[in-house]
């Protein structure tokens, strides 16, 4: 893999990852929901509570995940992209001059 690419990828691997344990947490959540308020499930549409309440916060960091994953793979993309079309950002640099000796 291309070293530009490295970072990018490395985000979007830990962005799946949050992802994947924001949602098992979710729906651990609802499961043990469900136990306690049968009628919480109405076809297969979940309530998610109020909005303090530890289901609504757990969906809640699973919607922040979700989101961070989305834009991890359009960076990773627009990464790859720059890198097979040749057009990196320009970068600003600063030009210092020596002193002429002599």
């Amino acid at each position: 893999m291309h070293p530009d690419l490295y970072k990018r990828r490395s985000f979007l691997v830990l962005a799946r990852a949050r992802y994947e344990e924001a949602d098992a947490d979710w729906r651990r959540a609802l499961r043990e929901a469900a136990q306690l308020v049968p009628v919480a499930r109405r076809r297969n549409c979940w309530s998610i509570g109020n909005p303090g309440s530890q289901v609504r916060k757990l969906y809640d960091r699973r919607d922040r995940s979700i989101q961070m994953l989305a834009v991890a793979r359009i960076k990773l993309g627009i990464a790859r992209e720059r890198l097979n079309t040749g057009t990196q950002p320009r970068r600003q640099s600063t030009l210092y001059f020596l002193p002429k000796e002599g």
